[in-house]
């Protein structure tokens, strides 16, 4: 069994050609500015929409495990809830949702296979994302084996905060890396994403030295965090020293923001404008100048 979060069909990003997506549960980092807070966990979270919500209290009066309660507003206690569904199949308005469930390996695979000449006309294949794919890792190699069983392209999006013993254990699965980078300071990265920087840099490096023709640099560009000059070309500057395929600037967007809602998290970002794709023009020549392929968006 796999914690999944969502699986997208059809998806035209992360990865060449048409995918399919596997979204599993659990991460390691705590990013402020995620698009996906509910993955963080490996258990479903209870999403609750405040804009359907009329307070008619039937999630909370049906509720067998008594995890639910208006104090005055929604709370949701995941430690008693045993995500009977109760509450759900009870809201009159449907402003209550489960995300995330425990599926099967095989489960996964026969979603996946309903696409496979999709991929084959594409080029196209799997990419297994997050939250982070290597917190269930015996699973995941579980799931990785089974996919390339079926002679699959597979991706991984990863933000490397794990041992790099779990990498060289994945490698003859994976061709397509995409590894974050998130910051070149170490004290701004592990204070705002709670990550091991060196951990991380650790692996970052190992990919781009042992197989950088399957690695893509992935930086989310992020104001008041690494949308600067300086540490941004700091970072062109240390990928470009390796022959990898490229590096993806990724513009600031707030459109998660809506999950932190209805998990009742505060969103901390939201006085920020989402960024455009031209405000990063200058780093695609300052990637040429370093002989590094530089890609704004995924």
């Amino acid at each position: 069994m796999i914690n999944v979060s969502n699986i997208e069909r059809f998806a035209t990003h992360d990865g060449p050609g048409i995918r399919t997506t596997i979204f599993l549960k659990g991460c390691s980092l705590h990013c402020p500015w995620c698009a996906n807070p509910e993955t963080w966990v490996e258990y479903p979270v209870l999403m609750h929409d405040t804009k359907k919500c009329v307070r008619c209290f039937a999630c909370q009066k049906n509720c067998p495990n008594m995890a639910i309660h208006f104090d005055p507003e929604f709370k949701w206690n995941p430690q008693t809830c045993q995500h009977c569904n109760t509450c759900v199949e009870n809201c009159p308005l449907e402003a209550l949702e489960f995300s995330g469930k425990s599926m099967e390996i095989e489960e996964i695979v026969k979603i996946v296979l309903k696409d496979i000449d999709y991929y084959k006309n594409s080029q196209g294949g799997v990419t297994i994302s997050g939250g982070e794919a290597f917190v269930q890792f015996d699973a995941l190699i579980e799931l990785l084996k089974t996919l390339k069983k079926h002679d699959l392209h597979v991706a991984i999006e990863t933000t490397g905060n794990y041992s790099n013993e779990r990498i060289k254990r994945a490698l003859p699965y994976i061709d397509l890396w995409l590894i974050d980078f998130k910051h070149i300071d170490k004290e701004k990265l592990q204070k705002v994403t709670g990550g091991d920087y060196d951990q991380i840099m650790e692996n970052i490096t190992y990919l781009m030295n042992t197989c950088p023709d399957q690695v893509i640099i992935r930086t989310p560009v992020i104001p008041k965090f690494n949308a600067d000059q300086k540490t941004l070309c700091a970072m062109i500057e240390y990928v470009s020293k390796y022959p990898v395929k490229e590096m993806d600037l990724l513009p600031y967007h707030s459109l998660g923001k809506s999950k932190w809602d209805k998990m009742h998290k505060k969103y901390m970002y939201s006085d920020l404008k989402m960024m455009d794709k031209s405000e990063l023009l200058d780093y695609v020549e300052i990637g040429k100048k370093h002989g590094l392929k530089i890609k704004l968006g995924g």
